[in-house]
């Protein structure tokens, strides 16, 4: 199985929603690693929305962009996770803080 980290960018698996949703992020802590799922996110064409910036945090993956589409993230099983195509890492704070808004609000 592929190794899985969290902030890894993966190919969205599905053919009927790829073109809206052309990838997932896993969102899910490396440290709670003992379920077939990982909470995903999707990556989606930008959009500005007045103060969603923080809520949607904007990355780049192959040369375009994408915001992180926090309100839809879910679990996705493991088994329909590829090989990653990026790690987001590098985007932690604004991605921890677009989960912080999502979940307690501030």
């Amino acid at each position: 199985m592929v190794g899985l980290r969290q902030f890894d960018v993966f190919r969205n698996p599905s053919t009927r929603t790829r073109a809206a949703r052309p990838f997932f992020i896993v969102l899910q802590s490396d440290q709670i690693s003992l379920f077939d799922t990982r909470i995903v996110a999707p990556l989606v064409a930008p959009m500005k929305i007045a103060w969603f910036e923080r809520l949607m945090p904007e990355v780049t993956i192959a040369k375009k962009r994408y915001v992180i589409f926090t309100p839809e993230l879910g679990p996705m099983p493991i088994h329909a996770l590829q090989p990653p195509v990026a790690n987001l890492e590098s985007e932690r704070y604004r991605i921890i803080s677009a989960l912080d808004l999502v979940f307690t609000g501030i």
